[in-house]
């Protein structure tokens, strides 16, 4: 307690204050570098407002300038709202939500009314703390609840991180609140005390972890975007070619550890040249798109599918042996064939070529390999049908071919 009272809260203020401004400054730096997340501005305009709430504050006291007392009540409930307010737009923003802006702002502006709707009340600083803290408490644990389940059910720590701030500044809410029921409270804002001195320390320790807790969070979401465009097709979310090597790899050496089959799956969209050339490339894209919507639609958690290229998509089926993988084929086959691609408003049909992994014999790219020839031999005879290629345990390159005939759909 020696060491709260000897701490002036003026000059907290204004640390305070300049720990706003900062924030505002990291949220500017990190657009300027580059990112583009609503959740910056929504974030910089919050420490914009605390800064500048901090330092009038700050200034007022130090320098004994007289302001009306409604106004002054006004501006100050007023950005303070608009600090916490802002706060959850971000949040909000971050998580691909609906950010509530307008009636956050609105929210913000109503606050600074009170005072001068309700003058008489407003005057008292006991019936401020229980009206604005209550609100500030529903702000921050909401923000903190938001951030903590999203950041656990994707394992980013550093999201849990910054809703542990929000939570432990709910937690210091709680706490003013409680003092504020059961302890004597002083009609003067900055009244000095061990207890108010306390209430702008951790003030200004939310303010700063939340500085630095954001920064992290928006470069590990940065880092994350990278590492996706590494590892998936920028079109249509699918997995990537360069993914293939390291997804092919492990499928391969669970299968040969376990000794549970692995299959193959290759698909290329039919006449796709006749695509482009009637509807033009922007609504190839579409229909890129679409096809691989409906791959991933009907995979599993454990499987996975790749965009190779143009119009051609693989698919691994772990656990999978040639005959299931072959009743995948033909149900993907169909719902394509019968389902009309709302780009183009009718059907496209596709090929297919399936194979299973000769566990012990032969490598996951060899079965690649076979499965593009399965293809090709779909292609030849007639299209929009599915054909599958065994590979034979001994010997290895001995090869078992089967055509699985499908119905034609015009």
């Amino acid at each position: 307690m020696d060491f709260l009272r000897q701490l002036d809260t003026a000059t907290l203020a204004f640390v305070t204050g300049l720990a706003g401004l900062l924030l505002a400054a990291t949220m500017v730096g990190i657009r300027l570098a580059g990112m583009r997340s609503p959740a910056l501005l929504f974030w910089g305009i919050a420490g914009l407002a605390a800064g500048i709430g901090h330092l009038l504050a700050h200034v007022t006291l130090t320098l004994g300038i007289t302001t009306p007392p409604m106004l002054a009540l006004s501006l100050a409930n007023g950005l303070v709202t608009l600090v916490h307010a802002m706060l959850l737009a971000g949040v909000l923003a971050f998580l691909g939500r609906r950010t509530w802006w307008l009636p956050l702002s609105l929210l913000a502006l109503s606050t600074g009314l009170i005072a001068q709707v309700w003058p008489e009340g407003w005057q008292h600083l006991r019936n401020r703390i229980l009206v604005l803290a209550s609100l500030y408490l529903v702000l921050d644990v909401t923000a903190g609840i938001l951030l903590w389940r999203a950041g656990s059910q994707r394992g980013e720590r550093f999201q849990n991180l910054v809703a542990s701030a929000f939570l432990l500044n709910g937690a210091t809410i709680v706490m003013r609140l409680v003092h504020t029921v059961y302890a004597s409270t002083p009609d003067v804002p900055f009244a000095p005390g061990p207890f108010q001195t306390l209430v702008f320390v951790l003030s200004l320790a939310f303010i700063s972890s939340l500085t630095l807790g954001l920064a992290l969070l928006m470069f590990r979401s940065k880092e994350i975007e990278l590492q996706r465009l590494v590892h998936r097709d920028p079109m249509t979310g699918l997995f990537n070619r360069r993914s293939l090597f390291e997804h092919g790899a492990r499928e391969q050496a669970r299968a040969e550890r376990y000794g549970t089959p692995l299959a193959f799956v290759l698909l290329d969209i039919d006449d796709f040249k006749t695509v482009n050339d009637t509807f033009g490339h922007a609504t190839g894209d579409d229909v890129i798109c679409q096809t691989a919507a409906r791959v991933a639609c009907a995979l599993r958690d454990v499987d996975a599918a790749f965009r190779l290229g143009g119009e051609e998509f693989l698919i691994l089926l772990p656990c999978t042996g040639l005959d299931a993988a072959v009743a995948v084929a033909e149900r993907l086959r169909a719902e394509i064939a019968q389902v009309p691609m709302e780009a183009i408003a009718r059907s496209i049909t596709a090929s297919f070529g399936v194979t299973e992994l000769a566990r012990g014999h032969e490598d996951w790219e060899s079965a690649m390999r076979r499965a593009d020839v399965a293809l090709y031999r779909a292609k030849d005879e007639g299209r929009n049908r599915v054909f599958a290629m065994s590979g034979m345990r001994a010997p290895a390159t001995a090869i078992d071919a089967r055509a699985v005939q499908a119905v034609d759909v015009p």
